[in-house]
């Protein structure tokens, strides 16, 4: 209604109210209106109408404190305290959410009051976890870029900005990466451009894909190869840990004749193992794997002798021995070992120009074949881990590189995992959150620089439902975010996850975030995953979740005084996220350049042809 020239909300359902008490004035949220019929008799002439009360049930949300809006309960109404709407300064100030010296951060309009705007604090927001839910297509991925676009858009070009915020994206769909120089493309700086933004679109289908750059010494981290490799705690963890952790092989990669000494002597012990538990084909396999660790520095010579060792050496089972064909030699008979041992120590191989990958999995081979012949190790134990480096290898290869450049050397890092296989999918973001919390910890222990890991569709790797993985490997993994959610802020460390399923996710992380954005959720495992985890919605906005219209949130949490329903502010178009729901019948209709030029041309010939859509003509006899 219209009170003194300007616009003020009347009563209604989500409004507020002042509440007069002596010298204190407290707001009150309407949650819901009753009625009741007055059935007593009546003695004198009443309006149908009066024998109707109207009453409305509201809660308490904060007070009037020198004009300005505070959250909590200091006193309780009492019974005849007056009511009032509240005028519009003091509805605007239930809804000034920007603390003083803090910068304001615009994110759109109320959904019910569209003259409202709404900003928050930027110290409220970035300085705490984050947490954006939603059903595909409500516009969580619209919120997330907006929030970014905006934060970047004050502060990229701030002095110490570049120099101290890191910011990490996870893009597991590909929706926050630039489009430049695709046909029909309209995001081409997607939250922000360069020098901002750098992205790295990852794939395991090929070579030429970006790659990330890690370290050294993080290559070469045993807790590397255990998150990479799915090592089991109890066996195959610490049987990297010896690996990695011990000199023996480096000491030896400068000296060829001695690592080929020890080569052969591999290869003679697991010839003469008449151990029937012991795989037959165990020395080409070693000799093989060998070779592909060494990857271009392999000599067609080591190829010969694994060739020749495949045609010349067998196995008599009657006797239970290996033999050579050619001339016929047997491992059980004296100067077996002076026999074979010269085709592998007189090979010339460089083992030095092994890349690091490549390293670490020579070394991982060399023991664990070493431990396996020689009865130290079993391999059922550690069978698994090899097979799943073998398979890994390839991928990790593709996607990592070995630099000392720094990861993250602009303020905003998407890596994009669209083309990733499903096992790396899971393996490079707990790789790299890992390695970035564990650095910061390291390096920066007062918290002076800024890291914000963002996680689009979280619950691919925050999933507690996972049923590919081991138990032990999902608890490793949710330990770890967990601990970053718990215990990341005293360093500097904050998380910001959006996900379509809240209730795949581990409740601890839920519950230790400080700022929501609630889209749409029809699911009710979703609803009651939110409504266990987050204080400080009222009963009002859970039942509107599952109604609110695309690109409109509730937001509540510490830099929102009070639940509000937002209609988040448009993007500019080469900002937004690559994540628009296609129109199938603008699709269907839009000819292809042959078909467009096959009706141009059917367009010289005469108009003999009803037209599609025209009116008909009723002569014609019906179809």
């Amino acid at each position: 209604m219209l009170y003194r020239g300007g616009i003020v909300r009347n009563i209604a359902v989500g409004s507020y109210l002042k509440i007069s008490k002596g010298f204190t004035d407290m707001i009150a949220k309407v949650d819901g209106e009753h009625v009741s019929e007055d059935r007593g008799t009546h003695t004198h002439y009443r309006r149908s109408v009066d024998d109707f009360t109207r009453t409305l049930d509201v809660s308490l949300i904060g007070f009037l404190h020198n004009d300005t809006f505070q959250r909590g309960i200091r006193e309780l109404p009492l019974l005849d305290n007056e009511c009032f709407i509240l005028t519009q300064t003091e509805f605007q100030s239930v809804h000034q959410f920007v603390q003083p010296g803090d910068a304001a951060l615009p994110l759109g309009v109320l959904a019910m009051e569209p003259t409202q705007e709404v900003a928050i604090g930027v110290d409220a927001i970035f300085a705490s976890h984050i947490g954006i839910f939603g059903n595909t297509g409500s516009g969580k991925s619209y919120t997330l870029a907006k929030i970014y676009h905006e934060l970047f858009e004050q502060f990229s070009a701030a002095p110490g900005f570049s120099q101290r915020a890191q910011f990490l994206l996870i893009d597991f769909n590909g929706e926050y990466v630039d489009r430049v120089g695709v046909p029909g493309a309209h995001a081409t700086e997607v939250i922000a451009g360069f020098p901002t933004k750098k992205s790295y679109v990852l794939s395991t289908r090929n070579d030429t894909s970006d790659k990330l750059p890690l370290p050294k010494s993080a290559v070469h981290d045993p807790l590397f190869w255990t998150v990479l490799l799915d090592a089991t705690e109890k066996t195959q963890a610490p049987f990297i840990s010896r690996v990695l952790t011990s000199d023996y092989w480096d000491n030896l990669l400068p000296s060829p004749s001695s690592l080929l000494t020890v080569i052969s002597e591999i290869v003679c012990r697991a010839t003469r193992n008449t151990d029937p538990a012991v795989d037959r084909q165990l020395s080409f396999n070693f000799l093989e794997e060998i070779h592909d660790c060494l990857g271009s520095a392999a000599t067609p010579e080591f190829e010969h002798v694994i060739q020749d060792l495949k045609d010349n050496l067998h196995f008599n089972s009657v006797h239970r021995t290996f033999y050579w064909s050619t001339p016929r030699t047997y491992a059980n008979a004296d100067g077996w070992d002076e026999f074979l041992a010269p085709k592998i120590t007189q090979l010339d191989l460089d083992f030095t120009s092994i890349e690091d990958i490549d390293l670490v999995r020579f070394k991982i081979v060399m023991q664990y074949y070493r431990d396996i012949i020689s009865g130290y190790s079993s391999r059922e134990h550690l069978g698994p881990l090899i097979k799943r480096m073998n398979e890994r290898v390839p991928s990790i290869k593709k996607l990592i590189r070995v630099s000392d450049d720094g990861l993250a050397e602009h303020p905003l890092t998407v890596v994009s995992l669209r083309d990733v296989n499903l096992a790396m999918r899971k393996v490079i973001p707990m790789i790299l959150c890992k390695q970035l919390y564990d650095h910061k910890k390291e390096t920066d222990p007062s918290g002076e620089r800024y890291l914000n890991l963002i996680i689009d569709e979280a619950h691919n790797i925050l999933s507690t439902q996972s049923t590919r993985e081991s138990e032990a490997w999902r608890d490793y993994r949710l330990e770890t975010f967990e601990e970053i959610v718990k215990e990341g802020r005293k360093f500097g460390v904050f998380l910001t996850i959006a996900s379509q399923r809240p209730h795949d996710i581990s409740e601890t992380i839920i519950s230790q975030l400080h700022n929501y954005f609630l889209h749409r959720l029809v699911n009710n495992l979703d609803i009651r995953a939110i409504e266990k985890a987050v204080a400080y919605l009222d009963a009002v906005s859970f039942e509107s979740l599952p109604i609110l219209p695309t690109g409109t949130c509730v937001i509540a949490g510490v830099s929102a005084q009070v639940p509000i329903v937002v209609k988040i502010g448009e993007l500019p178009s080469p900002s937004e996220p690559n994540s628009r729901t296609m129109s199938v019948t603008e699709t269907w209709l839009r000819a292809t350049d042959n078909a467009a030029q096959e009706l141009t041309d059917s367009t010289d010939e005469p108009n003999d042809v009803p037209q599609l859509g025209g009116r008909p003509d009723f002569d014609d006899p019906p179809f």
